[in-house]
């Protein structure tokens, strides 16, 4: 069983910026059967969650996913034993092509992959991840992760006051908009769908993605209706 996908769509498009990148695909939430594996997930996040989206539609996709998430909770050695083997490939053709390595473990998934240590032992390997929970990115900001472990926050329908906070002390914070404006709450937004390299964005950007799969017609505030957006109450909070 191979852990690390390297053929997502919006991934292969690192490679032209130099970085080749493995994403590990679980099942969301619950619905492998084990522990909750999107702990501060909302209702709009899960409607629109990625494990709808394009490759991800796909039953024989779905039920891999499902695969390995069993593998991490049922058998944890071997998972983290394939998973190691998996980075040491992916080092190995990444030295061949003359590219950067990274590695995103949660591509459908919310877990503490910090506290594993597979970070440290791959020191060379650029970790990134998005998070919905607010601690993890502030211990993020705080220094408290490893060095070669970047996060972006996540906004939803239920944590405005957390991506604010969490873009004024210069993290980032990925929003999805029904189109991409130039500005959110007084920051600069950047298109997210070009490439995944979140570990590249500046400080206190805005990383602005489409609506995808199920997300295109989610209602419940997760996506940002640019048309609808409230500007005074948005420079309001910038201000205040």
């Amino acid at each position: 069983m191979q852990l690390l996908t390297t053929n997502n769509a919006k991934t292969v498009k690192g490679e032209k910026y130099g970085v080749l990148t493995g994403v590990l695909y679980l099942a969301p939430n619950t619905l492998a059967g084990r522990a909750n594996l999107c702990p501060d997930s909302t209702p709009g996040c899960r409607a629109a969650c990625l494990f709808t989206a394009g490759r991800g539609r796909m039953d024989a996709t779905q039920q891999a996913r499902l695969r390995k998430t069993r593998l991490l909770f049922d058998e944890p050695e071997a998972f983290h034993a394939i998973l190691k083997a998996d980075v040491h490939a992916l080092q190995l053709k990444a030295k061949r092509r003359g590219l950067q390595v990274a590695v995103r473990l949660n591509g459908t998934s919310d877990l503490p992959w910090e506290e594993s240590g597979i970070m440290q032992e791959f020191p060379n390997v650029q970790w990134y991840d998005y998070t919905k929970s607010f601690a993890r990115m502030m211990k993020y900001l705080g220094g408290e992760m490893p060095e070669n472990y970047h996060l972006t926050f996540s906004r939803d329908e239920t944590n405005q006051v957390d991506a604010e906070t969490v873009l004024h002390f210069g993290g980032s914070v990925a929003v999805v908009f029904d189109e991409l404006p130039e500005t959110y709450l007084g920051y600069p937004v950047v298109d997210g769908d070009l490439s995944d390299l979140r570990f590249r964005a500046p400080k206190s950007t805005v990383i602005g993605l489409s609506a995808k799969g199920e997300a295109k017609s989610c209602n419940s505030g997760f996506v940002v209706r640019v048309a609808e957006m409230d500007k005074p109450a948005m420079q309001l909070a910038v201000g205040g």
